[in-house]
């Protein structure tokens, strides 16, 4: 009897990321019983060769291949999967200052149009998700965009609305909160920014700065806020998003217990580039 064979990319600029994400898809068999192709798309290819070995060494029953490679072409062609992380360094965040400054991800989402299968699915994770699957739907006319989704802000804005709620402000004012797929609350470093001023609207009005997570009493975190998100403990960031992205493509591919879908479609308005 044959077996499905499911083509998975992951393309993720941080090397420690991607193996894990690897070994992760594998172990918790996020795509059941299928045999995978699992194709890491890196710039470090000798780096993580050294660490791939010791996952073909664990000899999971639903690995058919797993290859590291630089080269587009290859890890594209007839792809049905492809996981993708928006880079996360500091020129990225000037994004909407210089749009050019995407021409890698034009390019890549022209590379999988082309090669990928027509069916093929994208999970974008990251900061910028919205925009990067806004060119996706753009470029990758022969894609389905309905096979498009993204992890940026998964129930961000019932949690700003939550936190704007409790410090009586506007939920403009909150920025850095994050929710990594239902269950991965982040708001270690949220900010409330406070315009001062008659001018409180013109660019150099006055502006105050606080940490969120100074502003709200830690009772209320933890007896209200935190339960809303189902929070799980998380020990590091990569955790958080691998977790995310496995829970996120177990609910989009089969469903919950309730057969319902946890998930968020971001290609809003193609020809528009801006993340919400």
């Amino acid at each position: 009897m044959g077996f499905i064979v499911t083509k998975v990319v992951i393309s993720v600029d941080h090397s420690a990321l991607s193996i894990e994400l690897a070994f992760n898809i594998l172990q918790r068999k996020v795509f059941a019983d299928n045999k995978l192709d699992v194709f890491i798309l890196t710039l470090n290819v000798n780096e993580v060769n050294e660490t791939v070995e010791h996952i073909k060494k664990c000899c999971f029953s639903n690995l058919n291949e797993l290859i590291v490679t630089g080269d587009y072409l290859e890890a594209f062609s007839k792809a049905d999967y492809l996981l993708l992380m928006t880079n996360l360094n500091v020129a990225d965040r000037k994004v909407f200052e210089n749009v050019q400054n995407l021409e890698h991800v034009f390019i890549k989402a022209k590379s999988f149009n082309l090669l990928a299968n027509p069916n093929a699915r994208i999970v974008v994770m990251g900061a910028l998700s919205n925009t990067w699957l806004q060119i996706f739907a753009e470029v990758a006319t022969r894609l389905d965009k309905c096979n498009f989704t993204g992890l940026s802000r998964h129930h961000v804005s019932k949690a700003l609305g939550l936190i704007a709620r409790k410090l009586d402000c506007e939920m403009q004012e909150l920025s850095d909160v994050y929710v990594w797929g239902k269950h991965y609350l982040d708001i270690t470093d949220a900010k409330k920014k406070t315009k001062f001023g008659p001018g409180k609207y013109d660019l150099q009005c006055t502006v105050k700065t606080q940490n969120v997570m100074d502003l709200l009493p830690s009772n209320w975190i933890d007896n209200f806020f935190t339960p809303q998100f189902e929070v799980q403990t998380i020990k590091t960031y990569r955790q958080c998003v691998i977790s995310a992205v496995c829970h996120h493509i177990i609910d989009w591919c089969r469903g919950t217990g309730d057969r319902t879908v946890c998930m968020t479609l971001l290609v809003h308005q193609p020809g528009k580039i801006n993340d919400c």
